[in-house]
């Protein structure tokens, strides 16, 4: 993984591309800081070259700013769960520094255009892809069932979910995933560094507890972009010619006769 990536560099980012990311966040969203989504938006209209140069920069050398790779733990207690006292009964949810957040969703969009205008990611993933849904991932395997039911052969069926899959996201294989697929340098290099020294804050009224991140993707944050690159293995490998996988997210259906 440290190893130097010897393809080509993506474009920098323009101005609109900056732009457009920031109107999609939701204002009514909690930062991990004091600035808003609606307060950078308003700056990058103002400073727009200067604004969009430090992500830019970002990119060039390949840095993701140590500061906007701190999270704020906020446990939210799971629908129907109120009366456990289990602490699989809270959801954690990252509060992350916006700046941070803008500079994740760039990356990501990049890495997205990247994999899907190269058709590199196996199409029988219908989870965090475009004009995909869970009706299309139930279609195709209701019609592969069908199609070898009516030719009188038996199908079976094994449904896979992975446990706290995006906590468990191991990071190492996301980066040697996306070696693998050729991305490019600056993309690559950045996303290194995006999954180095990251740190988790969780506050209450009596203590602090501070603890450095190794693996998964925050709440809230691009973890589904990268999940799909880290999923992209197991939907490769070599299967009968009997066999049909279908994945939503990390949900996985394996269909044989």
């Amino acid at each position: 993984m440290t190893e130097p990536m010897h393809t080509t560099n993506d474009i920098p980012f323009t101005q609109q591309e900056v732009q457009a990311a920031l109107k999609k966040f939701d204002s009514r969203k909690a930062p991990g800081d004091v600035l808003t989504s609606e307060i950078l938006l308003q700056v990058s209209r103002c400073f727009p070259t200067l604004f969009t140069e430090i992500y830019n920069e970002c990119l060039h050398r390949g840095h993701f700013p140590q500061q906007w790779k701190r999270s704020i733990i906020h446990p939210v207690v799971k629908p129907g769960k109120e009366g456990l006292n289990e602490v699989r009964k809270y959801r954690p949810i990252s509060l992350i520094n916006t700046g941070g957040k803008l500079l994740e969703k760039l990356l990501i969009n990049r890495i997205n255009h990247y994999l899907h205008t190269n058709r590199l990611l196996n199409r029988n993933q219908y989870g965090f892809t475009p004009q995909n849904s869970t009706v299309d991932a139930a279609v195709a395997v209701k019609q592969y069932a069908l199609s070898h039911m009516q030719q009188r052969n038996y199908v079976i069926m094994a449904s896979l979910d992975v446990q706290g899959a995006f906590d468990a996201a191991w990071w190492p294989s996301i980066l040697c995933n996306l070696r693998a697929l050729n991305c490019p340098r600056n993309l690559y290099n950045l996303a290194r560094s995006y999954f180095s020294e990251r740190v988790a804050i969780l506050q209450t009224n009596t203590c602090r507890l501070e603890r450095r991140v190794t693996a998964g993707c925050p709440q809230g944050s691009c973890g589904p972009g990268f999940w799909n690159v880290l999923y992209n293995d197991p939907l490769d490998m070599k299967y009968s010619s009997h066999t049909k996988i279908i994945a939503f997210a990390d949900d996985l259906a394996i269909l044989t006769y």
